[in-house]
């Protein structure tokens, strides 16, 4: 079969300069060429590409089946892709898959009736075993009993199949193939590129912080590639694209300090000279670990610590000391890693007093980079519920995304600057208004801008970053004078820019008609329940059938 998967534009027609791969269509890609079959992958969002566009691209490689990795802010464009696509090929046969789909099961079926089938779940063994039915059978009666699949039959109802098992063994799955995508074309201020490509060394998150969709998406249970596995998928990438820069994408990289030594010494041992960057915790780190990971070529560790205050940490699970997020900081800075750390405004609980300290916490920790986004209440996550039921969101507000170019740049909808759809409503509290001024706070501190200048001299590569970055981080026609405080629950005069959504940095496009972005059959939902999973259920681990499937599929051949 030809395959064409899609990774769609989260704001259609603006093109980012950085990014990185899209992690899930190309696991799922590798399987299906070990199969035997022809896959293309179109990755929209990196070029920025209209849905219009997307469609025409997929037709391409004229594919026997398309299928759609979304997370939730991606679904308007995914929608409207599948759209065009059913209208130029009503035959062509459409899956959807994904984070979002994980987290709101069959709530997408409500939108729209552009696509044939969803996936629910970790799609490498399900896409295997849908592309066996489907060359031997009809849709949609040879997905019956398809585990991890909804779709409607005949009669237009919708059908829940079981979902399929979390793998168990990670090693079982092919390693990436980078020629799919144009691996030039990915690269981050933060990591020596291009190329800089992504690797997902694990899968699932053991910790239960209230805005986090991991447990639901990838289970509770973290799963590992062996270090091994991991050391050769890197070596083999440096060797053929002549990588120098790696950005693990797993949720918690430290969460086994075991794991985290055998891999740095099998890397150190390899001889292969590479820089990486990593998510974890602070409470996942020791000073010891940090020597051994920095001598294996860490290079930027990235800390969620989401509040500086003591209250609002607890209120969202993220059960850390504040001592220690000063402790980690510190540990960090002197093996020499930079720092990128998060945190959010207007969680549940948030007020001035508590937002204030958490700035504070900001300055005194010290990363290297901080941002500060504006708190989302996503689907599949403890804080959506709690949201919902108190009334600080409307529920299944994805089903309404906009963006409205008048209101915020697209620098500003993509890192989470934006108070609209899927913010919580606080009263009394002005979440966008807080989030530039805290950014303003710590982005004009002489300590930064020191920091900043000597990372510079050490790493020279970052300079041309910096130049067009600056335009993002200080734009100094916009900013209030600094003794000058920005008015909190006002309008903001104050647009100061943050380094590391350095990670983006758009190119706009003169030859796109007016931009509007509405998901295509799209309604609003007040009172009908959305089946969202309340109560996560125990990880269940099994062997997963993927090297009989593949052995199926090639004699089949």
């Amino acid at each position: 079969m030809k395959i064409a998967l899609c990774y769609p534009s989260l704001l259609p027609g603006e093109k980012p300069n950085y990014g990185l791969p899209p992690m899930g269509i190309l696991y799922i890609a590798a399987e299906l060429q070990l199969a035997g079959h022809s896959v293309s992958i179109v990755d929209s969002d990196i070029e920025g590409l209209t849905a219009q566009e997307t469609a025409e691209r997929i037709l391409e490689s004229e594919p026997d089946l398309v299928g759609f990795s979304i997370m939730t802010p991606q679904v308007p464009c995914c929608l409207q892709t599948c759209h065009i696509l059913k209208h130029m090929r009503p035959d062509l046969p459409i899956v959807i898959g994904g984070a979002h789909i994980a987290s709101t099961l069959d709530d997408i079926f409500t939108q729209s009736r552009d696509f044939d089938f969803v996936v629910n779940g970790e799609g490498e063994v399900t896409m295997l075993e849908v592309c066996a039915k489907i060359k031997d059978g009809t849709l949609p009666d040879c997905l019956d009993w398809v585990g991890g699949v909804m779709y409607r039959d005949s009669t237009g109802t919708v059908r829940i199949n079981p979902p399929r098992p979390f793998f168990k063994e990670l090693d079982e799955l092919a390693p990436i193939d980078y020629s799919l995508v144009d691996v030039f074309k990915y690269k981050i201020p933060t990591l020596p590129g291009p190329p800089v490509v992504g690797l997902m060394i694990t899968r699932g998150c053991p910790f239960k912080c209230t805005y986090c969709d991991a447990p639901t998406t990838t289970g509770r249970k973290i799963r590992y590639h062996s270090p091994k596995r991991a050391v050769d998928d890197i070596v083999r990438l440096n060797k053929q694209f002549g990588v120098r820069g790696f950005s693990f994408r797993d949720s918690t990289f430290t969460a086994s300090k075991k794991w985290t030594r055998e891999f740095c010494e099998r890397l150190i041992d390899s001889g292969v000279k590479i820089a990486w960057r990593c998510n974890t915790r602070v409470d996942c780190v020791t000073e010891e670990l940090l020597m051994l990971m920095k001598k294996s070529g860490c290079h930027t560790i990235n800390f969620g610590v989401e509040s500086g205050h003591p209250e609002i940490l607890a209120r969202i699970k993220k059960n850390v000391e504040i001592d220690r997020i000063y402790d980690a900081h510190k540990w960090t800075r002197k093996a020499g890693i930079r720092t990128y750390t998060t945190f959010l405004v207007g969680s549940p609980g948030e007020t001035d007093e508590t937002i204030r300290e958490t700035i504070e916490v900001a300055k005194r920790a010290r990363p290297s980079m901080a941002m500060f986004f504006v708190t989302i209440g996503y689907p599949g996550t403890e804080m959506y519920r709690e949201a919902v039921d108190e009334g600080l969101i409307e529920q299944g507000w994805w089903n309404n995304q906009r963006w409205d170019k008048d209101v915020n740049s697209a620098f500003e909808k993509r890192w989470g600057w934006s108070a609209d759809a899927g913010s919580l409503e606080i009263k009394g509290f002005d979440s966008q208004g807080w989030q530039r001024r805290a950014t303003k706070e710590f982005y004009l501190r002489p300590r930064f801008i020191w920091d900043t200048m000597i990372f510079v001299l050490k790493n020279p590569y970052f300079l041309r970053h910096a130049i067009v970055l600056s335009k993002e981080i200080l734009p100094l026609h916009k900013l209030r004078l600094p003794w000058k405080k920005s008015p909190i629950n006002e309008d903001q005069k104050v647009y100061s820019r943050c380094p590391e959504a350095a990670t983006w940095d758009y190119a706009k496009r003169d030859d796109l008609p007016e931009l509007k972005i509405t998901s295509s059959g799209a309604v609003k939902r007040s009172s009908e329940e959305i089946k969202i999973p309340k109560d996560i259920p125990p990880v269940t681990l099994q062997d997963s059938g993927l090297l009989q499937l593949r052995m199926a599929e090639t004699q089949s051949d």
